[in-house]
């Protein structure tokens, strides 16, 4: 764990345990939105193929799909 965590872990004990529980809820919310290792690459590597004009446009995967027109 990290130095910073850890400090921040050790103010949060002396608080009441409602501001705990507020301060957790965001912390575990942050973690979950926080994209892993492998969804950054493949976000990294979308963004690459959309840069060089590697892609389908949305209208065309839908008929592709033949998901009708929105």
């Amino acid at each position: 764990m990290s130095k910073m965590l850890e400090q921040a872990i050790a103010r949060l004990r002396k608080m009441p345990d409602a501001v705990q529980d507020l301060a957790a809820q965001r912390l575990l919310q942050h973690v979950d939105d926080t994209p892993e290792t492998d969804e950054l690459a493949a976000i990294d590597e979308g963004r690459r193929a959309f840069a060089l004009g590697e892609f389908t446009p949305l209208d065309e995967w839908r008929h592709d799909l033949e998901l009708g027109d929105r």
